[in-house]
């Protein structure tokens, strides 16, 4: 069995790297495309906080719960990286050799992005309110370059991407499933108490 796994980790990696190579330049990029990747890789998440600050400061403040619950979900999903951080300390690409980091960044683990958990638990909290889908739909899209710039200035890998996308989406879900049981007892108790 732990050959099997093996066996998996090292197509699952090979797949990765190869993905990785595909996209990062091993020689200096041109400084127009450096400075786009730049500014893509942190861009977004600029773009969406403040998206988020308007929802809080917005007068009548309908968004203002959306975008608190938003926030606390990203800080909990950010948190679940820390310990992912722990189990699996994933080295960034500049780290293990195989890229150059064309930004300055810390040696830390690479797994998954913080930056694509945000944006995408971001979104997908504002994708269960209906008042905020259209945000929702721009803060997932911003995410979408993000990805690229951060694999193509050599701070992340493809995979760690997936897992960011994966994190965002079970943080989502279980927020979905929160809400909706919490709204089947609240409806079951109100017929109850009809009834009585």
């Amino acid at each position: 069995m732990t050959s099997f796994i093996t066996w998996i980790g090292t197509v699952v990696y090979g797949w990765d790297l190869h993905l990785f190579q595909a996209i990062h330049p091993t020689v200096p990029p041109p400084s127009a495309m450096l400075q786009l990747a730049r500014v893509f890789a942190d861009g977004p998440l600029v773009l969406t906080a403040g998206i988020l600050g308007l929802m809080l400061v917005r007068p009548g403040g309908s968004m203002r719960a959306t975008a608190l619950k938003a926030l606390v979900a990203a800080a909990m999903a950010l948190i679940g990286n820390a310990l992912i951080g722990l189990v699996w300390d994933r080295a960034r690409p500049f780290v293990a050799g195989v890229g150059q980091a064309w930004i300055t960044h810390a040696a830390t683990g690479s797994f998954p992005s913080d930056h694509l958990t945000a944006q995408w638990v971001i979104a997908g909290m504002l994708w269960l309110d209906p008042r905020t889908r259209r945000w929702s739909m721009v803060v997932g899209l911003l995410g979408l370059p993000m990805a690229w710039a951060r694999i193509y200035l050599g701070v992340h890998y493809p995979g760690d991407m997936v897992g960011a996308f994966a994190i965002a989406a079970l943080a989502t879900l279980g927020v979905w499933i929160a809400r909706h049981r919490r709204t089947a007892a609240g409806v079951a108790r109100t017929s109850m108490a009809s009834q009585a």
